[in-house]
């Protein structure tokens, strides 16, 4: 779940004292607002910094977008409406249950359950789901998951139903059953249909790239109004049977998006939390440095505030088909002083620093993996970055950086990057880019420049979904890329073919962990830091959590009081 190509989080907190917030290693779901009382009815209000970069289900892969699409476009799987370690596990969504497969794991089934109506009363078919997904094999539909082009037979040459209305056959409907046929053995496909790319779309209300505006919906709620980077508003779709929804419990009426309002603001709001900011929470806005300590010192504050690991490993992509010498790149690993960096970004509480690309509350994790010696040096070693770009002629001195831009914090870190690297004689051109095309722009192998900032979250549980979307070369494409180093090693792709294969997963957990460490040697990213999650919401608001996965409010459970 960018980045993941999931969206960069923006900064969280600047005292250290503020760690004592999340001192434990799982989230801490915060004093249910409200009273407790739980109502069916009322508008919630939801912040959010910038517009989502896409709603159309087969091109959303933000985290934040994600959680908007469960509302109106219900993927096959889903994550549980829980809290904590719960909230991580699958239930069958728009599916009866989490699938049945084969015996090697190459045929994934499910059964739609019934009851799935369009916003028109029309019934969902299987046809739907198995259209939305061969859409996402065209051109015109980017920046989505490629998982389906990666596992599916014939993904790799598919071009979309729009060239080919004939579709993909290894995508099959039988009745209420979808089948798909997978080109090798992955043993946690049902983790991958909770993604949005598996979600249905209708043919006859598609409109290609500008389904991305007005996305018909099949889900509980239905989208009344859309206004791009302003507002989003959502009122029940009449035909959702909530008797059958196992995941969410669609508490609000409706649903008021507002787009645009700056962190800081949005965190000046949820501390007065006055009128209809008491039925509001955010997503994607942690909040600011500024206001720790006022949050900390308030119990009626830190009541509201949701709190936790999130996930995130923020890390620089080194592209490697520019920077191929990897003495080069071993040099850049060794010039950046994280010390810096994470004190641009207010220090400690805004995450530990990492030299590893797996995150911490993944089973693939290893503490041990520190290629470069930098857990104990993190400030980095310029003269060892030297040394090494005497030995490589070639490599630039002067290299472009593409960074997000949008709010301090961000020009913040990417100043502390170019004057880490200036140390050991090494320029850096700052390309900045705006948030809500940085995904997009990233994603294009033929726009990136030779190093970039990108944040991940595993799409699920496992290493897997973290090595194969980074670091397999054969998945780097045009458009919507995330493979952002552009790295294409015959040893790694062979040994993410070989963990996919492996039965046991605590076996294939370590695999993926091998590759993690890897992909160090190879010097291919550096790696920064590993985040959490600072959530304030309103007071009216009822139900709130972590969402374990989605690293915000859970919109699942979450009512107005």
């Amino acid at each position: 779940m960018s980045d993941r190509k999931r969206v960069l989080r923006g900064v969280a907190l600047a005292s250290a004292a503020a760690l004592a917030l999340s001192a434990c290693g799982t989230p801490d779901s915060g004093g249910d607002a409200g009273n407790g009382k739980e109502h069916r009815g009322g508008t919630l209000n939801v912040l959010i910094q910038s517009d989502f970069e896409h709603i159309d289900p087969q091109r959303t892969y933000t985290a934040a977008g994600e959680s908007f699409d469960r509302l109106i476009a219900p993927a096959l799987t889903a994550y549980k409406n829980a809290p904590g370690k719960a909230g991580a596990e699958i239930t069958g969504d728009s599916a009866t249950d989490t699938g049945s497969h084969n015996a090697d794991n190459t045929v994934w089934t499910f059964t739609l359950r019934d009851g799935l109506k369009w916003q028109d009363g029309k019934a969902v078919t299987c046809d739907d789901f198995k259209y939305g997904v061969e859409r996402s094999f065209s051109d015109l539909i980017t920046d989505g998951a490629d998982y389906q082009k990666q596992y599916l037979v014939g993904g790799d040459s598919y071009k979309g139903i729009y060239l080919d209305p004939a579709g993909l056959p290894s995508i099959i409907c039988s009745g209420n059953k979808i089948a798909f046929h997978l080109n090798k053995s992955i043993n946690d496909f049902n983790y991958t249909v909770t993604l949005p790319t598996f979600s249905a779309v209708r043919k006859d209300k598609d409109t290609k790239e500008k389904y991305d505006n007005n996305v018909f919906s099949y889900g509980p709620y239905q989208i009344d109004s859309y206004v791009r980077s302003k507002s989003i508003d959502l009122s029940r779709n009449k035909f959702w049977d909530q008797a059958k929804d196992p995941v969410r419990k669609n508490l609000p009426d409706k649903w008021a998006f507002a787009i645009g309002a700056d962190e800081t603001v949005i965190t000046d709001r949820m501390l007065h939390d006055q009128g209809p900011d008491q039925s509001t929470i955010t997503l994607g806005a942690n909040i600011s440095p500024q206001q720790v300590a006022q949050v900390q010192a308030d119990p009626k504050l830190k009541s509201r505030l949701l709190s936790g690991p999130d996930g995130f490993t923020y890390y620089l992509s080194i592209n490697n088909s520019k920077i191929k010498d990897v003495n080069c790149r071993r040099a850049y690993t060794y010039a950046i002083d994280k010390t810096t960096y994470l004190t641009a970004l207010g220090g400690p509480a805004v995450g530990e620093l990492a030299t590893s690309i797996i995150a911490p509350n993944l089973p693939a994790h290893r503490d041990s993996i520190d290629v470069y010696g930098l857990q104990k040096m993190p400030q980095g070693d310029p003269n060892k970055a030297k040394q090494l770009l005497a030995q490589s002629p070639t490599c630039p001195r002067t290299i472009t950086f593409d960074y997000r831009t949008g709010n301090t914090a961000d020009d913040k870190a990417a100043a502390a990057i170019v004057a880490g690297m200036a140390r050991a004689g090494i320029t850096v051109k700052l390309n900045p880019i705006a948030r809500n095309v940085y995904i997009a722009t990233v994603g294009k192998p033929a726009a990136q420049h030779d190093m970039a900032i990108n944040s991940w979250i595993a799409d699920w549980p496992s290493g897997s979904a973290v090595i194969s979307q980074l670091f397999d070369g054969r998945i780097i494409s045009a458009s919507g890329n995330p493979n952002r180093s552009q790295l294409n090693d015959s040893a790694i792709n062979a040994g993410i073919d070989a963990a996919y294969k492996e039965p046991d997963n605590a076996k294939a957990q370590m695999m993926w962990g091998d590759l993690d460490e890897k992909v160090q040697q190879d010097a291919a990213v550096i790696p920064l830091r590993f985040t959490k999650a600072y959530v304030l919401y309103g007071s009216k608001v009822t139900g709130a959590f972590l969402d374990p996965v989605y690293s915000d409010a859970d919109l699942c459970n979450v009512g107005v009081s």
